[in-house]
């Protein structure tokens, strides 16, 4: 018996991100699709999309619980983080970029449909490491003191807003390196050094990617 559940549980964990997923294209593109859309898109029948998601609100705090998941596991994945709050931020800066530009139809749809202040919230679990951070490298004398370190937090949210605004617009093209820089600028940090620590930042991910992908086996030909 419990090979079946294992598979009926697998099937709905798929079926929920495949519904998800096909929600934020069809939202992205028609912001009043409606559930059948939603079903149509994500190739299974409406019965399936209520049943993991009872109504259209549900969806769309689904797709905002999926978003801050993902935040928190930028901050407890495989990358490991520099001991050096200033690299580190940009480090966070360069992976949760991706997250917030996979997200951003949040800013225009979700905030209609439940709120700026909800969306906030769903920030709240990254928040405490990211406050940590900046008041370590207060401590250090690297980051300025002129705010309270959750205020500067608080404002590079609203920075990671307005960047992923204008990336919907079309504003921002980048990886994540406007978004590194910036949040640094707000720490105190110049915009020269900035740069430089954003780009050792893609070299720290990039080395750290090298190192977890497994070891090449001798070539057999």
């Amino acid at each position: 018996m419990a090979e079946p559940v294992r598979r009926r549980r697998s099937e709905a964990r798929a079926n929920r991100t495949r519904i998800i997923d096909a929600a934020i294209g069809a939202f992205a593109a028609d912001p009043d699709a409606s559930m059948d859309d939603v079903a149509r898109a994500a190739g299974v029948v409406r019965r399936t999309v209520y049943a993991h998601f009872p109504s259209r609100e549900a969806l769309v705090e689904g797709i905002a619980d999926e978003a801050s998941g993902a935040l928190v596991a930028s901050f407890d994945g495989g990358v490991p983080l520099p001991a050096r709050p200033d690299l580190a931020v940009a480090v966070l800066a360069l992976l949760s970029w991706p997250i917030g530009d996979r997200f951003r139809m949040l800013l225009t749809f979700a905030r209609k449909e439940l709120g700026e202040q909800r969306i906030l919230d769903r920030m709240e679990p990254a928040r405490a490491p990211s406050i940590a951070i900046v008041e370590q490298g207060q401590r250090d004398g690297i980051f300025s003191s002129y705010l309270p370190a959750g205020l500067l937090v608080a404002m590079t949210e609203a920075v990671t807003m307005t960047l992923l605004e204008q990336a919907n617009k079309g504003g921002v093209n980048d990886s994540g390196e406007s978004f590194g820089v910036v949040s640094l600028v707000l720490l105190g940090v110049s915009p020269e050094r900035a740069t430089e620590l954003v780009d050792e930042a893609r070299a720290w991910i990039r080395d750290a990617a090298d190192a977890q992908a497994p070891a090449a086996g001798p070539d057999r030909r």
